[in-house]
């Protein structure tokens, strides 16, 4: 079957659902007319809305595909938010054979060609797209930076599958834990405890290599100005945000 590319949203079929963490849940989505789906580039989103009447449609939200780009269909991972309307209908609501409505992937904040070393930062939610550029860039000539930080056990998602990308000769995975349960065990279940500054940035990242990261607003200004004051040049430095409005650099 050849890619199909539509204007808008269509409809897709919830095939499979996961619970990644206790705030975070992954559907793994197909085109419920049978159709294949279009190619992402890796770190792009879709826009999704589910029905709630007849001609009544929830506000559309923007998720990153959170997948490898090769694979054939398309997954989200949907952490719930306190005042998103729409995660919450997702995460509680949406079931297994359910339909939902999507669009083609979108967004500009993709992995770039080149061959100098890929540093990949993922704040919390923000590991989504990290994710899917990892999987672009396993088994390259270049070397892979993936850094993942979350509070602790109770909110580290897709743990098998960053512990297999870890496995890949040019990754070098770091997961880094801020808040640490007394059950957490470094080394086993993370790798380091605190949060990313300036000097950790400096001691443990290549800084001739080309930057993407995403995450909570001040994780990601924090990492924004210690790559500025670190002399990273700026077309090297590269970021989404999820929330609108937001300026990271000043």
């Amino acid at each position: 079957m050849t890619n199909n590319i539509w204007k808008g949203f269509k409809d897709f079929i919830v095939y499979d659902k996961v619970q990644e963490d206790e705030v975070v849940t992954s559907f793994y989505l197909k085109a419920a007319d049978g159709t294949s789906l279009p190619k992402a580039i890796p770190g792009q989103f879709i826009s999704v809305r589910i029905q709630k009447g007849d001609n009544e449609y929830s506000r559309a939200r923007q998720y990153t595909l959170s997948m490898d780009s090769k694979e054939e269909f398309y997954r989200i991972s949907v952490k719930i938010e306190e005042n998103g309307d729409l995660s919450k209908q997702l995460c509680r609501n949406i079931k297994v054979g359910d339909k939902i409505q999507a669009t083609i992937p979108m967004g500009k904040f993709v992995l770039k060609d080149g061959n100098e070393p890929v540093v990949l930062i993922g704040g919390g939610i923000g590991i989504t797209p990290m994710l899917s550029m990892a999987y672009a860039a396993k088994g390259t000539n270049r070397q892979v930076k993936l850094v993942y930080s979350t509070a602790n056990s109770k909110y580290h998602s897709f743990k098998e599958e960053l512990n297999k990308l870890k496995n890949e000769n040019n990754i070098e995975l770091i997961q880094i834990y801020t808040r640490p349960l007394e059950e957490n065990k470094i080394n086993i279940d993370f790798d380091v405890e605190g949060r990313i500054n300036k000097e950790w940035i400096a001691n443990n990242l290549p800084m001739n290599g080309e930057f993407y990261f995403c995450g909570p607003i001040e994780f990601m200004r924090n990492i924004y100005k210690s790559l500025e004051e670190l002399g990273v040049e700026k077309s090297k430095i590269n970021f989404e945000l999820f929330a609108a409005g937001e300026d990271i650099t000043k």
